[in-house]
């Protein structure tokens, strides 16, 4: 992976919910400084760390970690932080989910604005999936904008597509940007003509693939037609097969990818084979040579909790617009 510049513009970040550095990725090809990151996971952690060796890891539960310790450890002072940035997990929001209204995990970004308190960082950001703001759980999405309003913040809230930045994969994503700097803004399209999954992976050589096929998941995989899913796949042969296989996914090679989520359940190749860890980083706008660690399905997993590095760079920038401006 080539150099990136190292906070060429002097915009220091802290990403906490840090997964394997999707986020930090991009706003250092943006030229910002992530000088921190927070994050439990071990293998997260190690693929972070493999990546992004100069920033300091903070390998917490963020439950756990206050504020004066950040500021110590960063040298920083209250108020000197340009970005706090948290993608909380989304498994109690996901539309891939059951949408538990209950889910321990959908108030995990009240630690994040604890922090923000703590911290009083120049401007915030959370990003989660699709479903924040849909149906039961937008009583959510509508607390986090009150919090930020509440802090002072300028917020926008909305939706955006990697697919809009040169990414072969759908991945629409709820953002919440806050300033106290300026108004923040949607980034602009920098890709009016989609990228497809022929596009993209074609120089791309399939190495790391999941041990073990079932043999249903063999037989759907022949069965499924391009783009298509299980689910649709069942109901339109009328197979009455487990609904263990309605997760499953088959690329289109004149598509962008469907959305790659944290469970793998079967991801096809529009070959019929499956896809490989290096295809899936490269569908969700990572360089193919982005050094994972861990199984299978823990490198699946890390890839389907990511932010698209192409997005942050764009947000990135968004963020060091407005305050050249103040």
């Amino acid at each position: 992976m080539s150099a990136l510049p190292k906070g060429i513009h002097g915009m220091k970040v802290l990403s906490t919910f840090s997964g394997m550095g999707g986020s930090s990725l991009g706003y250092k090809m943006a030229g910002l400084d992530v000088i921190g990151c927070v994050e439990i996971h071990n293998h997260a952690v190690a693929t972070y760390h493999l990546n992004h060796p100069s920033t300091h890891i903070f390998h917490r539960d963020i439950t756990e970690l206050g504020g004066k310790e950040i500021l110590k450890t960063l040298n920083l002072e209250k108020g000197e932080l340009d970005l706090l940035d948290g993608s909380p997990p989304c498994q109690g929001f996901s539309t891939a989910g059951k949408r538990i209204l209950q889910d321990d995990r959908n108030t995990l970004f009240r630690s994040f604005f604890r922090l923000v308190d703590e911290l009083e960082p120049r401007n915030i950001l959370i990003e989660n999936v699709s479903g924040m703001i849909k149906g039961k759980m937008k009583y959510i999405a509508r607390e986090i904008i009150q919090e930020c309003k509440k802090r002072g913040y300028q917020t926008v809230c909305g939706m955006i597509k990697a697919s809009s930045f040169g990414v072969a994969q759908m991945r629409p994503r709820v953002f919440f940007m806050g300033s106290k700097v300026g108004l923040p803004f949607f980034p602009k399209k920098t890709h009016h003509k989609i990228v497809t999954a022929k596009e993209a992976l074609k120089n791309i050589d399939p190495i790391t693939m999941p041990k073990e096929q079932t043999d249903h998941n063999k037989k759907m995989m022949y069965m499924m037609k391009e783009n298509e899913t299980g689910q649709a796949a069942i109901k339109r042969t009328t197979k009455k097969w487990h609904n263990k296989h309605f997760g499953l996914q088959k690329l289109a090679k004149n598509r962008p990818s469907r959305t790659i989520i944290k469970t793998y359940t079967g991801f096809f190749h529009w070959t019929n084979r499956p896809l490989s860890i290096e295809e899936a980083l490269v569908l969700t706008g990572f360089p193919v040579d982005y050094k994972m660690v861990g199984t299978f399905r823990q490198k699946w997993a890390r890839i389907g909790n990511s932010v698209s590095p192409p997005v942050a760079k764009a947000i990135g920038e968004m963020f060091l617009s407005i305050g050249d401006k103040s």
